[in-house]
C-alpha cells in the first residue's frame, strides 16, 4: 500500500538552481574570442526539448497516434556584450556572414558551417548535474541589439537562435535517491 505521508515528504527535496550553468560554443570560423570567454558571456540558455512526431492511424475505433520520428525545437541563447569592442556580437555576425556571404549571397556547404554546443547544468557545489551536447549547430538568427537613452542601468545584450540536428544527453554517474529506504 502507498504511504501518502512519504509521497508528500519534501524534507530531502532541494530545487535545482537554474542560474548555475556553463555553455561552451564551438564554431567552424577562426575568431579572436575563445570558447571560455564566450561561455562567460552567456546570460541565459535553454536546455533542449524533444517532440515526438506522430501520424494518425485508424484501424477500427478511435484514432490512434503512431510515433515515427523525433523533432527538435530551435534554442535561443542570450549573450552579454563586453566593452572590448563588442566581440561577442562580432563573433556571431561573422559566423552568420560565413554561412551566407553578405555580398554574393552564396551559401556555405553544410558540413563547413556547423559547430557544437556543450551545455552543463551545475549544482550549488559546481558539480555537473546534467549535460547535453547540441550537434550540428549553426545560428539562424542573430538578433538586433537595443540601445537607448532610457536604458542607463542596463547593459548591451543580444540573442542568437540556433538550429541543430539533434542533441544528446551525456551519461553522468549519480546515485539516485531511494523512494523506499529500508
Amino acid at each position: 500500500m502507498i504511504d501518502i505521508g512519504k509521497l508528500t515528504d519534501f524534507t530531502n527535496f532541494n530545487p535545482v538552481p537554474v542560474n548555475r550553468y556553463i555553455a561552451k560554443i564551438y564554431c567552424p570560423i577562426v575568431s579572436s574570442i575563445d570558447t571560455q570567454t564566450l561561455a562567460m558571456a552567456v546570460e541565459s540558455a535553454e536546455l533542449p526539448g524533444k517532440t515526438i512526431t506522430t501520424s494518425d492511424a485508424r484501424l477500427y475505433g478511435p484514432l490512434r497516434k503512431i510515433p515515427y520520428n523525433l523533432g527538435f525545437i530551435d534554442s535561443t541563447f542570450t549573450f552579454m556584450c563586453s566593452d572590448a569592442f563588442i566581440v561577442e556580437k562580432r563573433f556571431f555576425d561573422n559566423w552568420a556572414d560565413f554561412i551566407i556571404d553578405p555580398n554574393t549571397f552564396d551559401a556555405e556547404y553544410h558540413d563547413n558551417l556547423i559547430g557544437n554546443i556543450n551545455l552543463q547544468l551545475l549544482d550549488n557545489h559546481n558539480e555537473v548535474m546534467y549535460e547535453v551536447d547540441y550537434l550540428e549547430v549553426f545560428p539562424i538568427n542573430v538578433s538586433a541589439m537595443n540601445v537607448g537613452f532610457g536604458q542607463m542601468n542596463d547593459y548591451a545584450k543580444f540573442s542568437v537562435t540556433f538550429s541543430y540536428r539533434k542533441w544528446k544527453k551525456k551519461d553522468l554517474e549519480f546515485d539516485p535517491p531511494r523512494l523506499n529506504p529500508r
